[in-house]
């Protein structure tokens, strides 16, 4: 198996990758039109001189970012088929061909819950495909507390399928309430302790197996208890712009 994708940790900036998007109905992106140009300047100015590790956009918004870290070391990535993954092929490979040529090196794939619940392993290494045919620095999100409560066996799956793909992290997913799968009436499970077993189950899975995986946590992250996701295994953290100083700041104490 190739390397891991190597993350340098000099600051606890980075780990984290900034982003404003929207699942759940809630407002889209263009109804704070200052936003993007906050989280830039956030990105790039955590403290002077620190840089967070990047930024993660929907497609539409990589060339406005784009312009706004430019000569910045911040990566801009994106969201691509947000929020439910069932976009296919070609909605993947379009995004990230459309983001690629306006400077995006990497982005987060929502997988599709579809072609887990099936099994369709080769569906899924064809959408991962498509998208490192112009991005090859690649995450995956699954809705992993919805996995972990109604197909836990699906998890190694999972992660064996990415290690295959050369997807080199599975990110977790804390602020989507629901999905299309989900049985009428049932409710998820984002306890902190559900999210450190789930962690840590992940975690050993690939030390044990030798995966070339990192582990991203995205959502609900708050400064009292940032450090115990990386404790439990996480590398990346996916967080609302705003509140990376405050936790910066917690984990340097």
């Amino acid at each position: 198996m190739s390397k891991p994708h190597e993350v340098v940790i000099r600051d606890p900036a980075d780990r984290f990758d900034l982003s404003y998007v929207f699942a759940n109905n809630q407002p889209a992106l263009g109804t704070d039109p200052n936003a993007l140009v906050e989280m830039a300047h956030i990105a790039k100015e955590v403290v002077p001189g620190v840089n967070c590790r990047a930024v993660l956009v929907h497609p539409g918004d990589v060339e406005e970012m784009a312009n706004l870290i430019k000569g910045s070391p911040v990566r801009l990535e994106i969201v691509m088929d947000f929020p439910d993954g069932r976009g296919g092929v070609t909605t993947k490979r379009e995004q990230a061909r459309a983001a690629n040529e306006a400077g995006a090196i990497g982005g987060d794939i929502v997988i599709n819950l579809h072609k887990v619940q099936f099994r369709d392993k080769k569906g899924l290494l064809g959408e991962f495909a498509a998208v490192r045919e112009h991005l090859k620095e690649v995450k995956v999100i699954a809705q992993i507390p919805y996995l972990w409560q109604f197909d836990k066996e699906s998890i190694p799956w999972v992660l064996d399928i990415l290690s295959e793909a050369g997807v080199y992290c599975m990110k977790d997913w804390t602020t989507r309430v629901d999905n299309f799968l989900l049985p009428e009436g049932a409710q998820l499970d984002y306890a902190h302790e559900t999210r450190m077993k789930y962690l840590e189950f992940m975690a050993s899975y690939i030390r044990t197996h030798n995966m070339p995986l990192l582990l991203k946590v995205a959502g609900k992250v708050i400064p009292e208890n940032v450090k115990s996701f990386i404790n439990a295994g996480a590398v990346l953290i996916g967080t609302s712009y705003r509140k990376a100083p405050a936790l910066r700041e917690a984990l340097l104490q």
